[in-house]
């Protein structure tokens, strides 16, 4: 079983289908938009939601659906070092690349479900070799997780699944995964450097306890082979961002920055 933030600290967390409503937001420069203003002091997620209508949405129970979910897969922090982080990286002057791989991170980081699918369906298949990836992958491991889910707690329709399926494709698609095509075709993903190192404070965020990388379940998501990995750290740790220690087996990660310094360091 995947490790989950929560079953790390003993507290096992829930599935929740929150997926569906990201992915179907048209515009997701609206959800940067709602975050650096929950930040900044400015309007509320309220005002920005059903008086600005930022989402261009033409019923109140369709921005109460919004507003929830935006809540709860992006303005829910682990801590306070998760809070500070997150609103450093995503300031304006930091490059909308970065942006979309912290928020493929963070909604990792803060929905169990979308983690899961990331790494067990999305990164499995991304680094098999294969070109795309389709609808049927992700209805395939769902119905297959619902029928050896333990606590029996899931009872998600045939809708519901297809639903899920077809959202988090989208999902990936509007964060550049994924060409903007019917075949869903995987683009030539390639985290900058400072992308790199801000994924190692994910890592940490999720599994606090264990310095070596290759160990943390969050891994796969960062969606560089092991051999590639070793190489940029190497590089990256001779300029001070982290110190590293790798023995052919573990690949040891020690911090160097606090949580709300790294994004100044990183993009000054």
């Amino acid at each position: 079983m995947v490790k989950t933030v929560e079953s790390l600290s003993g507290t096992l967390e829930k599935y929740d289908t929150t997926i569906n409503v990201i992915g179907g937001i048209k515009d997701y420069s609206a959800i940067f938009k709602v975050i650096n203003s929950y930040f900044d002091g400015g309007d509320s997620v309220n005002q920005l939601i059903y008086q600005r209508n930022e989402f261009n949405l033409r019923t109140d129970k369709s921005r109460q659906r919004i507003e929830k979910a935006i809540v709860k897969a992006f303005l829910n922090f682990k801590n306070p070092d998760h809070q500070q982080f997150v609103k450093g990286l995503l300031a304006e002057h930091i490059p909308w690349a970065d942006k979309q791989m912290v928020l493929f991170w963070h909604f990792s980081l803060n929905n169990r479900l979308f983690r899961e699918i990331s790494i067990q369906v999305f990164a499995k298949i991304y680094h098999s070799g294969r070109v795309s990836i389709n609808k049927n992958d992700i209805i395939a491991y769902l119905k297959d997780f619902i029928a050896t889910e333990e606590t029996n707690q899931i009872s998600w329709s045939e809708s519901t699944i297809n639903t899920l399926a077809t959202k988090y494709l989208n999902l990936m698609t509007k964060l550049r995964f994924l060409k903007p095509k019917r075949n869903k075709i995987f683009e030539e993903i390639k985290p900058s450097s400072q992308s790199l190192v801000v994924f190692l404070y994910f890592a940490k965020l999720f599994d606090p306890d264990d310095h070596d990388i290759f160990k943390n379940q969050f891994l796969p998501l960062l969606l560089i082979h092991h051999q590639g990995v070793v190489e940029r750290l190497k590089k990256l740790a001779m300029r001070g961002f982290f110190n590293m220690d790798f023995n052919g087996v573990s690949l040891n990660i020690d911090l160097t920055y606090p949580y709300q310094e790294i994004s100044n360091v990183l993009y000054r």
